[in-house]
């Protein structure tokens, strides 16, 4: 199985362009497409459609994606396994977070988990929902954390919390003293956009947009305003940035949160724990943010 072949054709099925792809792979694009030429001389179909807007996948394209995941995962379950050794082998658990949660919660679940299981060998990273969900269903991650999830055959998606936003401002205490010519909204999910534009169906412009709360901190440091920050991160941002206080009255913002797990590993048991403290520690964590 050459396994660099499948992930290029992973990529094309996502940028649905080949010059995308060369520029992500960090190869060039005559490689992509001799990649891509190559699976498809071992399956005997073709994979894409080329074009001046692209590659758009065929209907066999289509059909092997299922099939090229299931591929990419069962090799890296295998490398792994053979790669601990034997009769020594220790406990492995690789684990990936949303951003936002991480500061918060992925240090202290990593100290409670190895108080769990002492010997367990962990590895630890903060990504982006899509990423982690295409490392679990490649294989590469055992437990993803996350906002948006998108359901797929081969994994196990379960909703196991929320995560609530809040409203922090510089500037008042209170909703009813807002400046909305200072408001920073910040784009985490579409489910936060839908939530935030039903509860404020007047505020039509908002002057700043940005992509992260580590984008909206910069500005409250840098000039103050206004913004919604999740509530675990608020006890260390008031501590940063000067001034900074809850808004009285402004309506919280609940964004669930999803464990996914491939289907392969969805029975282990030191997963199922992963998950379940996961739980546990967001849980007490919302709780004292809001005492």
């Amino acid at each position: 199985m050459n396994r660099q072949l499948l992930l290029t054709y992973m990529d094309v099925l996502e940028t649905r362009n080949f010059n995308r792809t060369a520029e992500r792979l960090n190869v060039t694009q005559s490689t992509v497409s001799a990649r891509i030429r190559q699976l498809e001389d071992e399956l005997a179909t073709r994979l894409f459609e080329r074009g001046r807007g692209g590659a758009d996948p065929t209907a066999a394209g289509r059909r092997f994606e299922t099939h090229c995941r299931s591929l990419l995962a069962a090799w890296s379950l295998a490398k792994r396994d053979v790669s601990a050794g034997s009769g020594l082998a220790r406990p492995r658990l690789r684990v990936s977070v949303q951003f936002t949660l991480a500061q918060p919660v992925l240090v202290d679940w990593a100290k409670q988990m190895r108080e769990q299981v002492p010997k367990l060998d962990l590895y630890l990273e903060a990504n982006f929902s899509q990423q982690i969900q295409r490392d679990v269903l490649t294989g590469e991650t055992d437990v993803g954390i996350v906002f948006a999830p998108q359901q797929f055959p081969d994994v196990h998606v379960a909703e196991f919390g929320a995560e609530n936003y809040v409203m922090m401002s510089t500037d008042c205490s209170r909703l009813i003293e807002v400046d909305w010519t200072r408001y920073i909204k910040v784009a985490y999910t579409s489910y936060f956009d839908r939530q935030h534009d039903e509860l404020f169906p007047n505020l039509l412009h908002v002057p700043t947009v940005v992509g992260s709360d580590d984008l909206a901190s910069g500005f409250l440091k840098a000039d103050g305003g206004t913004a919604y920050f999740p509530s675990l991160s608020a006890p260390s941002l008031m501590e940063t940035i000067p001034g900074l206080q809850l808004v009285e009255g402004a309506p919280v913002i609940p964004q669930p949160l999803y464990s996914i797990v491939h289907n392969r590993k969805r029975h282990d048991p030191l997963v199922a724990q992963a998950v379940l403290l996961f739980q546990k520690l967001i849980q007490a964590r919302i709780i004292e943010s809001f005492d």
